[in-house]
């Protein structure tokens, strides 16, 4: 027969102890590195469509909400991303999917969310949803590409001082990356074109506003959903969309489906 001594046994405790928290940091969840960063420009069309009624179910919203739909306001292109004072850089993995950021009638909402991506565990005050993201081509024949839809949401959260450069089909531009202001959760929409569902459930992004500003002006053609081989005007660029894993969402709202905390890995 064996004797564990009391030593042994505090030493075996320590170990399950130590393996115990190291668990839910080996289990969590990576952000893929083909999941492309976005440059986002201020952006118009003189070829809007009318405002129209869509169908937009989210995370957030696991109950189809109608918003109406508004001009185009923002355009995303895919960026590398250089982190300046690592010397890091995430290449463009696809570089023919864009997004088209058209303005939807506010949805109110409110709720806590925490999530991850390359700059660690971030937790954001997110607010009403305010816009719906197509994929969408530029200068490019063909329909466009099968990819998530995106309902953004305001955010707010803790600034992230971090020095970048921003390598797009545009320009080269250094900057730096400040504060949160959206939340793009992956979104199913309905509208008089079809019905278009989530591609990829987990691919989440948070858009942070950058110092000084992209004060370039550029003009392109972009078909998505909406608007066929339309021209369009971009400038200047503001923000830049990180990509991101939800962990979890607690609602400070009564009205909210957040009301209770969800995990998402």
């Amino acid at each position: 027969m064996t004797l564990i001594t009391k030593s042994r046994m505090r030493a075996m405790l320590t170990i399950l102890v130590a393996v115990a928290a190291l668990a839910p940091i080996t289990a969590r969840a990576q952000v893929p590195a083909t999941w492309d960063h976005y440059k986002v420009y201020v952006a118009s069309t003189p070829a809007p469509p009318p405002p129209f009624p869509v169908l937009i179910t989210d995370q957030f919203t696991p109950t189809a909400v109608q918003h109406f739909v508004n001009p185009l306001q923002m355009w995303m292109n895919p960026v590398e991303k250089t982190v300046l004072s690592t010397h890091q850089t995430f290449p463009i993995s696809d570089p023919i999917t864009h997004y088209s950021w058209w303005p939807i009638s506010p949805q109110p909402f409110a709720a806590t969310v925490t999530a991850t991506n390359q700059f660690g565990d971030q937790t954001l005050n997110v607010h009403d949803g305010v816009f719906l993201l197509n994929p969408a081509l530029k200068n490019e024949q063909g329909p466009p590409p099968a990819r998530n839809h995106y309902k953004c949401y305001l955010c707010d959260g803790a600034t992230i001082s971090v020095p970048l450069q921003l390598v797009d089909q545009f320009d080269t531009w250094q900057t730096n990356l400040l504060i949160p202001r959206f939340f793009c959760n992956p979104a199913m929409k309905q509208d008089p074109t079809g019905t278009y569902p989530i591609v990829d459930p987990n691919q989440h992004y948070i858009c942070y506003e950058f110092q000084p500003y992209d004060p370039g002006q550029f003009s392109a053609t972009f078909s998505d959903q909406f608007v066929p081989n339309a021209p369009i005007f971009m400038g200047p660029a503001q923000w830049i969309c990180v990509p991101t894993i939800k962990q979890s969402v607690v609602g400070t709202n009564k009205n909210t489906w957040g009301k209770l905390k969800m995990l998402y890995r």
